[in-house]
């Protein structure tokens, strides 16, 4: 009987040390998962941020309404504009 008591008391020990470890190392990854999504939200709006500069930089439409009403420049027929998509 006591061996029996002992030997249970040993399992519930050793069981609750390993879920306590387990249950710090989930939190651990839960928290860099957290931080990492944060980083990507930040990232995210970086780069949308800098598509949008882009897109009104290099808006070919515009550039060439401007070449010919202001600067009255004729667009060459051997050249083949192209225009970004999204």
């Amino acid at each position: 009987m006591k061996k029996t008591f002992l030997f249970v008391f040993f399992i519930i020990i050793s069981v609750w040390i390993i879920h306590g470890s387990l249950l710090i190392k989930i939190s651990k990854l839960e928290q860099s998962i957290n931080k990492d999504k944060k980083e990507l939200e930040i990232v995210e709006k970086e780069l949308n941020r800098k598509i949008i500069e882009y897109d009104t930089k290099i808006d070919l439409d515009k550039i060439g309404k401007e070449m010919r009403s202001k600067k009255k420049m004729e667009i060459s027929n051997k050249i083949n504009f192209f225009q970004i998509e999204n």
